[in-house]
């Protein structure tokens, strides 16, 4: 519940800082933050990085 919090916050402030600063730059950030979410999610798996991003996308 707290990570969704925070994607929700950083989210709102990308959209804030967008409209207001008149930059698209800003609306690329929620992406990233759950991207680098996502590789942490991965890494705290004990199985080798790549043996898990394997798993993953042979998923059917």
């Amino acid at each position: 519940m707290l990570y969704f919090i925070a994607i929700l916050l950083i989210t709102g402030g990308s959209i804030f800082l967008a409209l207001r600063k008149k930059r698209a730059f800003f609306l690329t950030i929620p992406f990233l933050s759950l991207f680098i979410y996502f590789i942490f999610q991965i890494a705290m798996v004990p199985v080798p990085f790549f043996e898990t991003v394997k798993f993953i996308f042979s998923l059917k």
